[in-house]
């Protein structure tokens, strides 16, 4: 028989993130709560009935922010419903982390973190959060950096697993033959053609910010004299500007659907986010998802990306010409199709939603 689960998570009604949960249903007894709204968002209204999980909405209060918001109702179905292992993918210091630890009960606490700073922990003297890791049995830190946060935070080390990561479904994201690719991504966006030149396709999907350093990717794209592709929704016009004075051709944000087609027309995939004081890549998913649609992909020295790239594939942050050079030595189909075979293979055995899901269940019944 299954392990009952109950997962909690601020963005429970994504259907982007399904993918997850119906794996996670694959070894669990599973139930996914969350806020029906939240930062604007109603969920409700797109969530879907799902077979393999139990999806459960509740009305909430304060969902502008992951931090601030909490729901009564959700909080009385997990006291009336307790489950085997209780999963919440909230930061420590959060209003809903307090709130659920304290009806725990004979739970299994296991608790997924991204938290990257000490911003809300007042030199370890936040109560609500030093609540929490007394009642926590095991954390899952997003990376190791994210581990050594925790423990700078005043949680336990002996209660933090191994980095978790984040994952990828199979089934969403397969290669599409490139010419193909183009071919459809052309037909839906025609600006796309002016990326098809001949010259080798560079690409990046993702917030058009600052951070995630574009203006080192469109300088180092001109200095390697290949094409850039981008897409994603724009954080910065400036930068959007740059980039596209640079040669760069931009698309606007791509949906689950057409993300595939974007990742399959490229020849490499390029993730060079840049770190802020508030701010660091925490695991560079759609490096990911970009390998499973049969294109390899390198980025920056930042957060959990090495963890998804492989050392082989990093650049330091910013660093125009290590990012040239590293795009140079991958212009041969030969050397981008040994990188993508590695990456293939560390992917699915580490990264794909059913690894994970595998994961979260020998690190968690060890405790029933």
């Amino acid at each position: 028989m299954k392990p009952r689960l109950i997962l909690v998570w601020h963005e429970a009604g994504n259907v982007l993130y399904h993918d997850r949960f119906r794996e996670l249903a694959q070894v669990f007894d599973l139930t996914v709560v969350g806020p029906r709204i939240f930062a604007g968002v109603d969920y409700a209204a797109g969530a879907q009935q799902e077979a393999d999980f139990d999806l459960k909405l509740f009305a909430a209060y304060a969902t502008g922010h992951w931090l601030s918001y909490f729901s009564p109702a959700m909080l009385s179905y997990i006291r009336t419903n307790p489950p085997q292992i209780l999963y919440v993918h909230e930061e420590p210091h959060s209003a809903t982390a307090f709130l659920v630890a304290r009806f725990k009960r004979s739970s299994v606490f296991a608790l997924e973190s991204s938290a990257i700073n000490m911003r809300g922990n007042f030199s370890g003297r936040n109560p609500t959060e030093r609540f929490v890791y007394s009642k926590v049995d095991v954390m899952f830190p997003k990376n190791s950096e994210v581990a050594a946060v925790l423990q700078a935070r005043g949680a336990n080390p002996a209660k933090i697993s191994s980095p978790l990561g984040n994952g990828v479904s199979l089934q969403s994201f397969k290669p599409i033959e490139t010419t193909l690719a183009r071919e459809q991504l052309q037909s839906m966006f025609p600006d796309a053609a002016k990326a098809f030149s001949g010259a080798m396709l560079v690409g990046f999907a993702g917030r058009i910010w600052r951070p995630k350093g574009l203006e080192t990717l469109a300088q180092a794209a001109r200095k390697a004299e290949v094409r850039l592709l981008l897409c994603g929704p724009v954080t910065d016009p400036d930068i959007a500007s740059l980039v596209q004075e640079l040669g760069g051709v931009l698309l606007p944000a791509l949906n689950k659907a057409q993300l595939p087609v974007f990742y399959s027309a490229l020849d490499l995939f390029v993730l060079p986010s840049e770190p802020t004081p508030n701010w660091r890549e925490q695991f560079g998913r759609v490096c990911a998802e970009a390998v499973f649609c049969g294109t390899p992909a390198i980025g920056s020295n930042v957060g959990g990306i090495p963890s998804v790239v492989g050392d082989e594939a990093v650049f330091e942050p910013a660093d125009i010409c290590g990012l040239s050079a590293k795009i140079e030595t991958l212009k041969s189909s030969a050397a981008r199709a040994d990188l993508l075979a590695e990456q293939r293979e560390h992917i699915d055995s580490n990264f794909s939603w059913s690894s994970i899901a595998n994961r979260v269940r020998s690190d968690t019944i060890r405790y029933l």
